[in-house]
């Protein structure tokens, strides 16, 4: 039983890091309607941006702030130069324009740092011990962070217009344009929202295991999974479909090895695509 605690314990933490991901790619989805494959490759620039400003002798925090505006800055002139000349035609042009993006990005970080692996300068500490279960500062960091960030996309779409308008436009975009909405600002908006949840779900990824240029495709097919599992387009749905993905990626290293964990969130996405294709929370979503 304790064995089966900490491993859920362990599928938190990384639901964490997933849900960040995984309402970035439904923010995507939800307002512009398709599915950006080069949200991965942000979070591994998000990293590697941190990681050069943490070796320069910042810390974690002025060290994801950086990390977060590189993400925003190389995002925004993906989505000017790549996306929104798109957005006019059929959106499979959109996702074969993002599937460009992330190899250029990816290449690039190959070119500039290589294949090594890469992790923070942190001090390492002793994990804190409780009813038998081990949690180390930083996966606290990372738990309490992505709550934080969670809540804070919740305020914006709830409680602030820019979020009413975001809404209004993912549940019908002719009737949003024809209530004085513009779209061009909330799609904008809703782009720096997202790249700047690339840019600290990379930090927390680098914190919480080590820095590789495939780290962000890596955990992209899990985001995928967890954002279909909660309706694709539902922030909310993202969020628990990422706690959900990562806590049964974590207990499955139980009866299979790690490699097989990816494959549990495939499996996932595949029933319920099969059983309920609207996921747990969402709504079928219609694209053209």
């Amino acid at each position: 039983m304790v064995d089966l605690l900490q491993h859920i314990l362990n599928g938190i933490t990384s639901g964490c890091v997933l849900a960040l991901v995984a309402l970035g790619v439904t923010l995507v989805f939800g307002i512009s309607r398709f599915a950006s494959v080069a949200h991965g490759d942000y979070v591994t620039l998000g990293a590697y941006f941190a990681l050069v400003a943490n070796r320069a002798g910042w810390n974690l925090v002025l060290s994801g702030l950086v990390g977060v505006m590189a993400c925003v800055f190389f995002g925004y002139i993906f989505f000017i130069f790549v996306f929104r000349p798109l957005d006019r035609r059929p959106k499979i042009a959109s996702v074969i324009g993002s599937i460009g993006v992330a190899l250029v990005v990816r290449h690039a970080i190959l070119f500039i740092w290589g294949t090594e692996q890469h992790s923070y300068q942190v001090a390492i500490e002793r994990g804190i011990r409780f009813m038998g279960l081990m949690i180390t500062k930083n996966e606290i960091i990372i738990v309490i962070t992505a709550f934080i960030l969670m809540a804070f996309i919740h305020l914006i779409l709830k409680k602030t217009r820019i979020g009413k308008e975001m809404r209004a436009l993912a549940d019908d975009q002719d009737l949003a344009r024809v209530t004085a909405i513009n779209p061009l600002q909330v799609i904008t908006l809703m782009w720096i929202l997202a790249l700047s949840l690339a840019g600290v779900a990379g930090l927390l990824l680098g914190l919480k295991s080590i820095i590789t240029p495939y780290m962000g495709w890596d955990i992209l097919l899990s985001a995928f999974a967890a954002a279909i599992l909660g309706g694709i387009g539902n922030p909310y749905g993202a969020m628990a479909g990422a706690i959900t993905i990562g806590v049964s990626e974590e207990v499955s290293t139980m009866f299979f090895p790690p490699t097989y964990r990816l494959a549990v969130a495939f499996l996932i996405m595949i029933l319920t695509l099969l059983f309920r294709p609207s996921g747990i929370f969402g709504q079928k979503v219609e694209v053209k």
